[in-house]
């Protein structure tokens, strides 16, 4: 036996020298270091200790004969070796079982000396064209088998069987395609989800069949996992609001539509519940986005742990976010309506309860509208427009409550929709108006200023009554941007008047919206800097009921306007709540007693009493008090008597404009006639 010599290298191994010459010659002439040994046992150790290019075996030899040297190197080494078997047994059985021992080729003998190193370099380039093929199968993330029609592994890639990766629930219909593959030629792939069980199938694969030649199938099996992961994430992302997890609006609108095609088929009912959350923006803009979204999540949560709670039989529902504060839930029942007004019933009680993060409580009451198939919509889209449009009822009349849909509201609310456009292009416009109501000192009837109201002609509507286009700015928000024109248009009258030398205190309405959502102590520092006016000549109206909703936020508000100079009126006095605790807990400058109290103060004991007792808690405070509404002289008359400081009405005089005001009641005394109601700077 020679050195070890360098590769590539050719194991030979005969027990012929000439023959291990020749063979050793012909490997050289193939490119190759030939390595001979004289029998089958050294040839087999030699071939298993190092890097070999090539084996060429002599069937009989001493000790281990070729074949069983070829087999013993498929054990051991890799499939694609070379194996050239050199034999002189010229049949059919010795091919077969040179084959069947794992040769690539065989050479018989006499062998033709000058054509085998060609030939040994047609088997060296197949056998690295073949190495490549498997290092690439070997590469692959998919595992492959050939099979036969009845599913007898052939051949495989890897180690495990068909049915060790194929679940048993689904190795049949894997061998059903096997055989139809087989028979008909077609190819064809199916994907297999949950396949180690678990909820949301986080495993899953998608196997191919391929008809082969011979008849044969081959099986390829690919990991579909993260594949099918993504995708479920996408729809996730398509169909889940990601901050709650519920189905979000196109997942609802989908689910509807499906829920309504059944009840038609069934002939049931269906009812949608559209669920918004009072007060919530004021969340948002006060503590922030980031609290906001907790107080969703947690309210979302409790949606879903009523809706799981309720018992046995009761219909099943469907929870989705459309967006925003609002959410819906959906019910089949052939009953529906009187179901869906005691689930709504049900959420108004379990979000009556503050809503808790760290320190904190926040009370998120809904405002609930119904709407029911088939008597209020036949379609998804009907449906939900009219169970927001009973929503919207709701929210008017003041959450929590819940407002069964009725074809009346959807005409109503197209008004509203008609009289905000309206609005809002009168304001763009400029096209509002102010009127100045005077009030008088009833001791001595001088001016003591004037109250600034909104008034709003419209060529096509005509005048509109306050009454039914403040309820619209208010809910629309439009109230906002309205204020703020109304305290532009006071300060540029009041310049007017001062370059006259006359100062006239105007009162200005400060609507709830404003005192929670937006800042009006620095609208009337702008504008009363802006027009070079002092703030002491702008008092601020407030209605008490805007303490009901939020008192630390109005109180802080107020306290800002108060801080600039302006005085503070609480206004229709006696018709909110708690309205005593307002004149402690916030003490005004003054308060304005309701016209609802004035108007029969001089004919019922009950009335009289009631605004004795106003005026008479008002001075023990030190607090000015105005009477509204005077419209005949024994009102006067019987305000003088008790004791109230101040007044306004029609019987004193209408709104007017300000060159009305200025040219009548600047110039005389309406209630003595004395022209000493002039108010002039000094």
């Amino acid at each position: 036996m020679s050195g070890r010599p360098a590769a590539p290298v050719a194991i030979i191994a005969d027990d012929e020298s000439l023959g291990r010459l020749l063979l050793a010659e012909a490997a050289a002439a193939a490119g190759l270091t030939p390595l001979s040994f004289d029998n089958g046992t050294e040839a087999l150790q030699a071939a298993l200790s190092q890097e070999v290019a090539m084996v060429l075996l002599d069937v009989e030899m001493p000790g281990l004969n070729g074949f069983e040297v070829c087999r013993q190197l498929r054990v051991e080494k890799r499939a694609s070796l070379p194996i050239v078997m050199v034999t002189g047994l010229d049949d059919r059985g010795a091919v077969n079982n040179a084959f069947e021992a794992g040769a690539t080729d065989f050479v018989t003998k006499p062998v033709n000396w000058p054509l085998l190193p060609h030939r040994l370099a047609y088997i060296l380039r197949n056998a690295d064209r073949e190495a490549r093929i498997v290092t690439l199968v070997d590469a692959m993330p998919d595992m492959l088998w050939v099979v036969s029609p009845t599913g007898e592994v052939r051949w495989t890639q890897g180690q495990e069987s068909l049915k060790a990766v194929i679940p048993t629930p689904h190795f049949a219909d894997v061998l059903a395609a096997i055989h139809q593959t087989a028979q008909d030629g077609h190819a064809q792939k199916t994907e297999l989800r949950d396949l180690d069980g678990s909820v949301g199938g986080l495993r899953s694969c998608e196997l191919r069949f391929t008809r082969v030649e011979g008849g044969d199938v081959l099986v390829v099996r690919q990991d579909t996992s993260e594949r099918t992961r993504a995708a479920r994430h996408i729809e996730k992302l398509a169909f889940y609001d990601p901050l709650t997890g519920l189905p979000n609006r196109q997942h609802c609108l989908d689910q509807v539509t499906r829920a309504l095609t059944l009840a038609k088929e069934k002939d049931e009912g269906l009812a949608l519940l559209y669920v918004d959350l009072n007060n919530f923006k004021r969340i948002n803009d006060t503590f922030g986005h980031s609290i906001g979204d907790v107080i969703l999540q947690r309210v979302a949560a409790m949606l879903q742990s009523l809706l799981a709670s309720r018992g046995v039989g009761a219909p099943p529902t469907f929870l989705a976010r459309l967006g925003g504060d609002e959410f819906v839930v959906m019910l089949c029942h052939p009953a529906p309506r009187s179901i869906a007004t005691e689930l709504a019933a049900a959420i108004c009680a379990a979000l009556a309860k503050p809503v808790a993060y760290e320190t904190l409580e926040f009370l998120a009451t809904p405002s609930i509208g119904i709407a029911v198939y088939p008597e209020d919509g036949k379609n998804v889209e009907t449906l939900l427009k009219h169970a927001d449009t009973a929503m919207y009822q709701a929210k008017i009349n003041g959450g929590p409550k819940v407002v069964a849909y009725m074809p009346a509201m959807s005409a109503k609310l197209r008004d509203s929709l008609e009289l905000e456009t309206r609005l809002r292009r009168a304001l763009r416009d400029d096209a509002l108006q102010v009127r100045y109501q005077p009030k008088f000192q009833l001791r001595d009837g001088a001016l003591v200023g004037a109250e600034a109201l909104l008034r709003w002609f419209d060529e096509e509507l005509g005048d509109i009554s306050p009454n039914r286009f403040i309820p619209v700015a208010e809910e629309s928000g439009l109230i906002v941007d309205i204020g703020a024109w109304i305290m532009r248009a006071v300060c540029d009258q009041l310049r007017v008047w001062h370059a006259h030398g006359i100062a006239v205190p105007i009162a200005v309405n400060v609507s709830g919206k404003e005192l929670l959502f937006a800042d009006p102590s620095r609208i009337i520092k702008a504008e009363t800097d802006r027009a070079g006016v002092p703030t002491s000549l702008i008092e601020a109206e407030i209605t008490e009921s805007v303490f009901v909703t939020d008192l630390t936020t109005a109180r802080s508000s107020v306290n800002r306007i108060r801080q600039l100079g302006c005085r503070i009126a609480l206004d229709d006095f006696g018709t909110g709540y708690s309205s005593l605790s307002y004149l402690t807990r916030f003490p005004p400058d003054r308060v304005k007693i309701d016209r609802s109290f004035i108007a029969n103060v001089d004919r019922s004991e009950s009335d009289g009493a009631i605004v004795k007792a106003i005026i008479s808690l008002a001075k023990s405070l030190n607090l000015l008090v105005t009477a509204e509404g005077i419209e005949r002289p024994r009102q006067l008359t019987w305000l003088k008597t008790f004791g109230c400081d101040e007044v306004q009405g029609y019987l004193l005089a209408k709104p007017l404009s300000a060159g009305e005001l200025e040219g009548r009641f600047l110039k005389q005394d309406p209630i003595t006639g004395d022209s000493s109601a002039v108010v002039r700077i000094a």
